[in-house]
């Protein structure tokens, strides 16, 4: 239990992004990608500090999309066929 006062900076309930396509929808966890991004980032920061380069790591990008509310990221309709990008 968090104490009084003290907010939490990103809600911890499963997140996903819908990609429609069509009348077909396909999720994928939010977390897949936060993962993704991470792991690419480790990557990066590995070899920037084998050159003996810096390499700042922007953590409040990989986590932006977990701040923001259900919405509507993305939606073109091209010809009768309807493409979206829900975050839900």
């Amino acid at each position: 239990m968090a104490h009084p006062g003290v907010r939490r900076p990103y809600p911890l309930r499963p997140r996903f992004l819908v990609l429609g396509v069509g009348g077909l929808r396909l999720p994928c966890p939010l977390s897949l990608l936060e993962w993704g991004l991470l792991l690419l980032l480790f990557a990066l920061k590995t070899r920037a500090l084998l050159k003996g380069t810096r390499f700042g790591v922007p953590w409040g990008a990989v986590f932006a999309l977990r701040a923001l509310p259900p919405t509507l990221l993305f939606q073109v309709r091209v010809e009768g066929k309807e493409v979206r990008l829900e975050l839900l």
